[in-house]
């Protein structure tokens, strides 16, 4: 039977977190829509075992693939493969979900599922569907409004790790409070008419899985940084795009050894070198094809800006001087020269500081770096 939402849970030696991470998932009135597929990469500690143990509690529901190592991005693409669900969703195993972000992010979705009779209530859109102040009803389609959502978008909060191991007593912030001003919740748009306005990150897309499948793009294997494979690969295709109110997904920060640390981001740069190289190569066949709408283009340039200034951190957490300052403006000369598109997208302000000055600010930018990072 295909399901609402299929949840793919990527897990690599995450014995200590996956029981909160699947507990999260497993939701007893949500088990007949919710289809979990968790993929142990060749894990080497009791992943493997503990998700097979939620699969035979929940036959219906989990599904657990046994592989061997491929990194993040392998498992993504297996899951892509494996998944039954109209909806596709990503839940790393050490982050989890909020129970009633996911029921009513389960229950929007289930609405666009023509044809099917799922027991989850079929409700009349409440109060959180409702713009306040406009009156204007998620449930109110307006002539010639499209129908179906081809992605949903949610909040998500950064859950700060204090190392008590109480994931629920964590320090949260929200990482967007709302997608743009004056956005109807519940309303389907057209994704060109916002793409301007949105950026839209891994932890709060929602997405048909059909979609995932059509665009046919792998997301690179055994490297770290493919998040934004994963979320602009589909740009092409997605014609509308609506979003709801809740928070669902929860992201723990502050771990030890996260790919986001910055001197871990230093010593993985290769792999960061290997996204960008295959996003901008990604970015010249969308310009190149005539098939991508400027609005689309626009959007992935603003996206893959976000990666450059990435690389520009990267760049400034390595050794102080002349040879870093160098390589520092060889990469920015080289994305101007060849991608001016992705150049002038930049919103990152130190980044734009750097470039008027013409990198003699490079010195306070580099103190200012390691002060960040101390406080990190």
């Amino acid at each position: 039977m295909e399901k609402v939402l299929t949840v793919v849970v990527p897990a690599y030696n995450a014995e200590v977190f996956l029981e909160n991470c699947l507990d999260s998932l497993c939701l007893p009135d949500l088990l007949d829509l919710l289809e979990v597929i968790v993929v142990d990469d060749g894990s080497t500690d009791r992943t493997g075992s503990l998700a097979d143990g939620y699969q035979a509690r929940f036959p219906r529901t989990v599904r657990v693939i046994h592989k061997e190592n491929g990194g993040h991005g392998s498992g993504i693409n297996c899951g892509i493969k494996a998944a039954s669900g109209r909806y596709f969703k990503v839940v790393d195993a050490d982050d989890w979900v909020e129970a009633e972000g996911l029921r009513n992010l389960v229950r929007f979705l289930e609405r666009f599922c023509v044809g099917k009779k799922f027991s989850a209530s079929r409700r009349e859109p409440g109060a959180d569907e409702e713009r306040a102040g406009k009156g204007v009803c998620a449930g109110k389609k307006e002539l010639g409004e499209p129908d179906i959502p081809d992605a949903v978008v949610s909040g998500f909060y950064w859950a700060f790790d204090d190392g008590s191991g109480r994931e629920a007593q964590f320090r949260r912030k929200a990482e967007i409070r709302e997608p743009f001003p004056g956005v109807v919740y519940g309303k389907v748009y057209l994704f060109d008419q916002v793409a301007d306005r949105i950026y839209v990150k891994m932890h709060g897309l929602t997405i048909r899985t059909e979609l995932l499948r059509k665009q046919g793009k792998r997301i690179d294997e055994k490297c770290f940084y493919v998040d934004l494979e994963y979320i602009l690969y589909p740009v092409p295709f997605i014609k509308t795009i609506a979003f709801i109110r809740d928070f669902v997904y929860q992201y723990r920060i502050g771990r030890q050894g996260q790919s986001m640390d910055p001197a871990r981001m230093l010593r993985l740069e290769a792999d960061y070198d290997r996204v960008m190289g295959s996003l901008l190569k990604f970015y010249d066949q969308c310009a190149a094809s005539g098939e991508c709408s400027q609005e689309k283009c626009a959007y992935i340039a603003r996206i893959i800006a976000r990666a450059a200034a990435g690389k520009v951190k990267i760049l400034l957490s390595a050794p102080y001087g002349k040879a870093s300052r160098a390589r520092l403006i060889a990469f920015e000369r080289k994305l101007k020269k060849h991608y001016p598109a992705v150049y002038a997208a930049n919103e990152n302000r130190a980044v734009s500081l750097l470039r008027f000055s013409r990198y003699r600010l490079y010195p306070a930018a580099f103190g200012l770096l390691q002060i960040q990072n101390r406080r990190r």
